[in-house]
């Protein structure tokens, strides 16, 4: 099977899409033969990967990797790659090679299987960059049949019924879930942590993530404005993708009350994730919406308890009492929450542990009942996606 991303490991700028892709080569690259075709640099990022070869098939532990030069990542290479895999899986509706291989697949009429998976896309906090560019191209790709005949990969029903809104039951008809595979943790290692250090004075809370107006960092600033009764220390990692928006979080930082200091502490590595979060009480994350959220994910295994909004799919961290669930119509919930938390240690420290216990059974449950094995198994995958 071949995978198009555009980026993909050693980067990290690009967020979830590249670890949806390295753990699903983690679980079952020893069931199927896996071929990435990626860029040769990051996210953003102009200068190219040290020490790694360009256009040319690299194996790298369970997969075929190939990083293509950005001027070549597009051109005949790929139409090449359509031709010699009859198993396609494309990351991104909007990127360019995901688009041009919908072209490819209506123009030859081939029975190859391409599978799109959106990445997100369709929820509103992503469809309100760009909106008028992505109207465009998801009305006239409607118009020319240009979704016809694929199959669409979502990692939730809530995906799914957002790309329905926006695209129509008929054309998304055709379709798996294949919900993201979280990454394998040593849990044990984690609770252990949590049992050593105890909750200080000081409620610490986390801002992981890319900087700009899906990830709502400057939301969660307003609500550290509010009237909190404990000293708060908020520290902000993660790539400032949108400066002009980072401008108005700054301001924002500046006018925070003197009980709360907070403080932009870089971008994070992917393999440091875990041991960031877990030196901190709170992961507050409002964002506008996720369509998985694999930060959300890697925040409850480090023993960092998640206070986000109701737009991902993680709504039944209230049940396990392993987080909080809050909608962005409701500023003062997210107040009188932190403060509660704060207010009581015993219950922040029964919390941190739930948390963990819900990653770890989250990890399980996931490889084990994995739709990624309807997409491996072509005739299972055919029959689920009454084609």
């Amino acid at each position: 099977m071949l995978i198009v991303i555009p980026y993909f490991i050693p980067g990290y700028k690009y967020g979830g899409p590249e670890q949806t892709i390295k753990n699903l080569i983690d679980a079952f690259g020893n069931q199927i033969k896996l071929f990435i075709y990626t860029k040769n640099h990051d996210y953003r990022d102009e200068s190219e990967y040290e020490n790694i070869e360009t256009n040319k098939w690299i194996n790298c532990s369970n997969a075929e990797i190939k990083y293509m030069s950005e001027n070549k990542y597009c051109g005949i290479e790929l139409k090449k790659l359509y031709s010699q895999f009859s198993k396609i899986y494309a990351c991104g509706l909007f990127e360019t090679s995901t688009i041009r291989l919908l072209a490819i697949h209506k123009v030859t009429r081939k029975k190859h299987s391409l599978y799109v998976a959106p990445m997100g896309v369709f929820s509103k906090g992503a469809l309100e960059s760009k909106v008028i560019k992505k109207k465009i191209f998801l009305n006239l790709g409607k118009l020319i049949g240009l979704f016809n005949e694929i199959y669409w990969s979502f990692t939730s029903e809530l995906e799914l019924e957002e790309a329905r809104k926006i695209l129509g039951t008929k054309i998304i008809s055709n379709y798996i879930i294949a919900e993201d595979l979280p990454r394998k943790i040593d849990f044990d290692k984690q609770i252990k942590h949590i049992n050593q250090n105890k909750t200080t004075e000081e409620l610490k809370l986390i801002f992981l993530s890319r900087i700009c107006a899906k990830k709502n960092l400057l939301y969660a600033l307003k609500i550290l404005k509010g009237n909190l009764n404990r000293k708060i220390k908020f520290n902000i990692y993660g790539i400032i993708e949108d400066t002009e928006y980072w401008d108005k979080c700054k301001k924002a930082i500046v006018n925070l009350p003197d009980n709360v200091t907070a403080k932009y502490c870089g971008e994070v590595l992917p393999e440091n994730v875990i041991d960031t979060f877990s030196q901190y009480d709170i992961f507050l994350f409002p964002t506008k919406g996720e369509n998985y959220g694999h930060v959300i994910y890697e925040a409850l295994a480090a023993g960092c308890i998640p206070v986000i909004s109701d737009t991902t799919p993680w709504n039944d961290l209230d049940e396990y009492s392993c987080g909080k669930v809050i909608s962005l119509n409701n500023i003062e919930k997210f107040i009188e929450t932190i403060n509660e938390m704060s207010t009581h240690k015993d219950k922040l420290l029964e919390m941190k542990i739930n948390a963990i216990c819900y990653a770890k059974d989250k990890y399980t449950s996931s490889v084990d009942n994995s739709g990624y094995k309807n997409i491996i198994n072509t005739n299972e995958a055919l029959e689920k996606a009454n084609i």
